[in-house]
């Protein structure tokens, strides 16, 4: 059984197209395992995705791409591809399909996580499809540039339209275990209607209430953090409030209770925003006077050098750069007190109106009883044609009252997610409008002539576009490539290791992972490399890493050399939560930290499985001796 679910037509009329050719090739397939495949889905993080299938083993992002030609790849994670000579970027102003696939598989996972049963998916293992509508010739260095991204291991490229089913077998795996009722199920919960060809309807109800609102339209904004800052205000709800008068449902004696107690998270919201934004202006004023005071310092030493010392000059510059942070620093104060001055008033005035349709509320009469059968009802005045009296299509008309609470409720369900946030710092770069970006966050990426350089929050450019490739930061540090070598920038523009390794991760704790020709090593916060070096290694997590050589794998927790010969395996794995998976000569198990350095010859309260998924929401998918069930971080069976 086939269910197919399109929110909205394609605006790309080649995509449409691929996005048919996938249905043809779906319902075509001989023995096809019940699929639900949705088209054109938002999610909330504001991205739209092409298209997805999901299967008894199988949840897969598909990234249509209609051309073809020759593809090279310069930096699989960070930089925009080429396809044809011409670049290919993602949606969502991702660099490239890759990360376009990072952000929808976590942003995918956060909207089906609700609907399917827990621990039968693990959705780590979304996996992703490029798929080009016309033949494809990779360059030779695609393969070496995808196996030095350890992510990439779950998304694929797909040059062969016609081996795309076959494909999808491939990706099937036993972390995600749905039922054909269990998918059954979600197409009625987020696809209501299904279809067994390529010729039926498409079934969309734009009314069903947990439908994703649609993508805001472009923010304007110079600054790109500005753009995020604006988008997420808009994401919160806050503007919807506007249109409060324009609902179709809802009733006073429903919706009073509801009303205030929105008004009293709104009142409560805007408390935490002003006493983080006092937080903030603190900090920014403690810069500015050791600015001050540096500036002074300055002037001592700059009246005390001779007139034609060289350090005369030294100090005259570095007197200019301080003078002109200090200004940039006086205005950003004002321009963030400005801003928090307009986010309250708009906070003011949403929370007036709140109060104002609460007081309407009460005073509204209540909802008509129904007429009796037969009974006359109210003369209504027929619709005059256009988009209005077309819009009936979409279904039987709703009980309206004076008030429309449509908006306000779509408004209300993305409250929660402001909660969800976690930090006042971020929900006060939401409301302040990209106060962050005038501050102390980091410079955005700009390119020119096919090279990478680097904006200032102001706007002005503060590395030349000289660079193949430059990475997110991390840790005020972003990853460089230049003539194929990588080497880290900090966040003003500097340098701190020049590019010279064939591959460099971000830096994860204290260590970053680096690779040198076919062997890998890791390098301290000062650039300083280890002295081993090993056939493959994952990152450090939880303060040890992984690492193979000709003995096997075992764990290393710095630079030094253990004394005394390592535990080894013949797998190993990141450590997650105190646990890392691994697997001995009889079996995969589970060891702590604390296993790594026992003398004792075993791994108890764990057995041996002849199979084992890490641990997810403390559970872990095993098996053994035939039998597939979960196990919690004790190793105790559970449901």
């Amino acid at each position: 059984m086939l269910h197919v679910s399109v929110l909205s037509p394609f605006t790309d009329k080649a995509r449409q197209e691929q996005f048919e050719a996938v249905r043809a090739a779906l319902a075509a397939e001989p023995n096809q395992p019940t699929t639900l495949l949705l088209g054109n889905w938002p999610l909330d993080e504001g991205e739209v995705l092409d298209a997805v299938v999901l299967r008894p083993h199988l949840i897969t992002i598909l990234l249509l791409e209609p051309r073809g030609g020759q593809l090279s790849i310069r930096d699989f994670a960070h930089a925009a591809w080429q396809l044809g000579g011409a670049p290919l970027t993602g949606k969502a102003e991702a660099d490239n399909p890759f990360q376009q696939f990072v952000q929808q598989k976590a942003a995918l996972a956060q909207l089906l996580t609700p609907y399917l049963p827990a621990g039968q998916a693990n959705l780590n293992f979304i996996s992703g499809l490029l798929l080009f509508g016309e033949a494809v010739v990779f360059g030779v260095e695609v393969e070496e540039r995808m196996s030095a991204v350890p992510a990439a291991n779950n998304f694929q490229l797909l040059a062969d339209p016609s081996r795309f089913t076959r494909r999808l077998a491939q990706l099937a795996t036993p972390e995600i275990d749905l039922t054909a009722a269990d998918l059954e199920q979600l197409a009625a919960e987020i696809a209501p209607a299904e279809t067994g060809s390529p010729d039926a309807p498409e079934a969309f109800d734009p009314e069903v209430d947990e439908l994703p609102d649609a993508p805001p339209a472009p923010a304007t904004a110079t600054s790109f953090l500005q753009q995020k800052a604006a988008w997420l205000w808009r994401w919160l709800g806050a503007e919807d409030v506007d249109d409060l008068d324009n609902a179709p449902y809802g009733y006073a004696e429903t919706a009073l209770a509801a009303r205030n107690q929105e008004k009293q998270e709104l009142e409560r919201v805007q408390a935490a925003m002003q006493k983080e934004l006092a937080a903030q202006l603190r900090a920014m004023e403690a810069r500015e006077a050791e600015r001050e005071k540096s500036i002074a310092q300055l002037r001592e030493q700059l009246a005390a050098a001779p007139p034609v010392a060289p350090e005369a000059a030294l100090l005259q510059e570095r007197l200019a750069l301080e003078s002109r942070e200090k200004d940039a620093l006086d205005v950003a104060i004002q321009a963030s007190r400005a801003e928090s001055e307009a986010r309250n008033r708009e906070l003011d005035a949403k929370i007036q109106q709140l109060e104002q349709l609460m007081q309407r509320l009460q005073n509204s009469p209540a909802p008509a009883a129904a007429a009796p059968v037969g009974a006359p009802g109210p003369v209504v005045a027929a619709a005059p044609p256009g988009p209005t009296a077309a819009a009936t299509n979409l279904g039987p008309a709703r009980p309206t009252t004076p008030w429309d609470f449509r908006k306000l409720r779509a408004w209300r369900r993305r409250l929660p997610r402001l909660a969800a946030l976690g930090t006042g710092v971020v929900a006060l770069v939401l409301v302040i409008g990209g106060v962050r970006s005038l501050l102390a966050g980091p410079p955005t990426r700009f390119e020119q002539n096919g090279q990478w350089g680097l904006l200032a929050a102001n706007g002005d450019t503060l590395v030349p576009a000289r660079y193949s490739a430059i990475g997110d930061f991390h840790e005020e540090r972003a990853v460089v490539e230049r003539a194929g070598a990588f080497g880290f920038i900090d966040e003003d523009g500097q340098e701190i290791l020049p590019p010279t390794y064939d591959a460099l991760n971000p830096y994860s704790g204290d260590y970053a992972r680096v690779r040198i020709g076919d062997t890998y090593t890791f390098i301290d916060k000062e650039g300083q490399e280890f002295s081993q070096y090993y056939y493959n290694a994952l990152d450090f997590a939880e303060g040890h890493a992984a690492v193979l050589d000709y003995r096997g794998w075992f764990y290393i927790t710095g630079p030094e050399v253990p004394a005394e010969a390592p535990k080894l395996f013949r797998e190993a794995y990141t450590f997650r939560g105190g646990l890392a998976r691994v697997r001995l000569a009889d079996g995969y198990t589970f060891i702590s930290k604390d296993y790594l350095t026992s003398t004792k010859p075993d791994t108890k309260p764990f057995g041996r499985y002849s199979s084992a998924s890490d641990f997810t929401d403390g559970k872990a998918r095993v098996t053994q001796d035939g039998r597939t069930f979960y196990i919690d971080e004790d190793g105790d069976p559970v449901n």
